[in-house]
């Protein structure tokens, strides 16, 4: 709209595919003795660091059903305890996958990309 007066027109760039880098590298190979800069001199290279969640999870076995604990590590330390009952009686093995389904299932919710799980059941770790 802002450009209308002077009969610009916006023509936004279209993609390059995956495909045609890879052709054009095919078809242009480097000399076998020229040298592969793999540095960066004339720019500043910036990290983004990425914030590791941790979890640990386990469950405990009631006479109506069991139990499930989960404790939530925040990158700066922080803890977030979590509590949920399973309602139905089900087997060890059983009541271990639930926990971590349960377990896994929160943060997906809580949008955290990166995240350490930790458990006492080798049959869940392994």
């Amino acid at each position: 709209m802002l450009l209308a007066p002077f009969d610009i027109k916006f023509m936004p760039q279209k993609a390059v595919k995956g495909q045609a880098i890879a052709n054009f590298l095919a078809t242009h190979p480097c000399p076998d003795n020229e040298e592969l800069v793999d540095d960066l001199p004339d720019d500043e290279v910036m990290l983004a660091e990425i914030k590791t969640w941790q979890l640990y999870f386990d469950r405990a076995t009631r006479s109506r059903g069991a139990g499930v604990g989960i404790v939530f590590v925040t990158p700066s330390g922080g803890l977030i305890p979590y509590s949920f009952a399973l309602l139905e009686i089900c087997p060890n093995n059983m009541a271990e996958y639930k926990v971590l389904i349960i377990s896994l299932e929160l943060p997906h919710e809580m949008r955290i990309e990166q995240l350490e799980v930790f458990g006492n059941s080798q049959l869940i770790i392994k």
